[in-house]
């Protein structure tokens, strides 16, 4: 009866060995057969002027500092006479973004141009995939108030302006990330009376544009950046004053920073700015200097 009972008592020790190493490697086949999300497609949550899919991480919180030169007027006296454009701060931002999970995330921002004040959200909604998915998608909207002290009309409404985004991306390779940015930007106040006199076109409350943006990795610290929007309206013309803002810049990271240098002829760094008033033509030398730091803490 001994030996019958130590037979049972090994068997089942090694039935339930066995069990459990073949529920493990079930575990470990179902692993495998998930499929692998692609992370860091960027490495910031902004560009130059673009947004990118990424989305502050859950319970962390991202302090950024992004500012623009005046225009360098590089080969003039007055690029001289400013030390090209470092000695004029054409805009300023200030910002906060907020992880509530790791792709949804809100944030707030101060900037210096129309004394902007906006908030925003970014919810990423599809992740690439190693094997299947090829893109990323995340939608962004913001909404942004300026108080500045005289707004025509003198109306509480006439302050307020929206952005909505849908922002494609893709890790091409290892060292190349790329994405398309379809954009509306509804502002709730425009000048009717101003006519382009070219075509006779008159500004309109909503605006379509298309950006595009790229980083191509240098090394493990380095890298190009570029974004680039085009706004689809007959009265934002060169002749009429109005150009595509362009971006191109250099990327670095250290530890916890990541740090933008940059060229734009853009003065605005919100889409409700940038988009509709871009007013400066690299041509004309009226590229600004600028950077972008932020500095990410963990709660």
């Amino acid at each position: 009866m001994k030996i019958y009972l130590l037979l049972i008592l090994l068997f089942s020790t090694l039935f339930s060995y066995s069990q459990d190493d073949l529920l493990e490697a079930l575990k470990q086949e179902q692993d495998t057969l998930k499929p692998e999300k692609i992370s860091y497609t960027f490495k910031a949550i902004k560009l130059i002027n673009a947004n990118t899919i990424e989305t502050t991480k859950k319970k962390t919180l991202d302090f950024r500092i992004t500012h623009r030169f005046g225009n360098m007027k590089i080969g003039e006296a007055e690029g001289q006479h400013t030390l090209w454009g470092i000695e004029n701060a054409s805009n300023i931002r200030f910002s906060f973004d907020y992880g509530v999970t790791d792709k949804l995330s809100i944030g707030i921002g101060r900037s210096k141009v129309s004394e902007h004040i906006d908030g925003n959200v970014k919810y990423r909604f599809l992740e690439q995939k190693v094997k299947g998915l090829p893109i990323s998608a995340a939608y962004f909207t913001n909404a942004a108030f300026s108080a500045i002290a005289n707004i025509p009309g003198n109306e509480f409404a006439n302050r307020w302006s929206y952005t909505h985004q849908l922002i494609i991306a893709s890790k091409i390779t290892r060292g190349i990330s790329l994405e398309i940015l379809p954009t509306l930007v509804h502002r709730n106040y425009i000048y009717t009376q101003v006519v382009n006199t070219e075509n006779g076109s008159i500004d309109k409350h909503d605006l379509f544009a298309l950006g595009f943006a790229g980083r191509f990795k240098l090394s493990n610290r380095f890298a190009l950046v570029a974004d680039y929007f085009i706004p689809f309206s007959d009265f934002r013309t060169s002749s009429n004053g109005y150009y595509h803002p362009l971006g191109i810049g250099i990327e670095i990271e250290t530890g916890g920073h990541v740090f933008h240098v940059n060229y734009t002829n853009s003065a605005g760094i919100i889409e409700n700015d940038y988009i509709p008033s871009t007013t400066s033509s690299w041509g004309n030398g009226e590229y600004k200097s600028g950077f972008n730091i932020s500095r990410v803490f963990s709660f």
